[in-house]
């Protein structure tokens, strides 16, 4: 998202991606990034979104497999 920014030369959402990967850095590690938030610079950092049911049925078969 950030390269999209830069390349569409959007500042603001540039500006947003960048917090946004600082703060990824740091909460992620302690489990506090929210399920489904797509990471667009328009959506709150902090806000839940739904996973679409195909999507989260290919996320649990990699979890599946990578537990093995």
């Amino acid at each position: 998202m950030l390269s999209v920014a830069l390349e569409q030369g959007d500042v603001r959402a540039a500006w947003g991606q960048m917090f946004r990967l600082a703060g990824a850095l740091l909460f992620t590690a302690v489990g506090l990034v929210p399920e489904g938030n797509t990471g667009g610079s328009d959506v709150s950092a902090f806000r839940r979104m739904p996973i679409p049911a195909d999507l989260q049925r290919i996320m649990e078969s990699a979890r599946d497999s990578s537990s093995h």
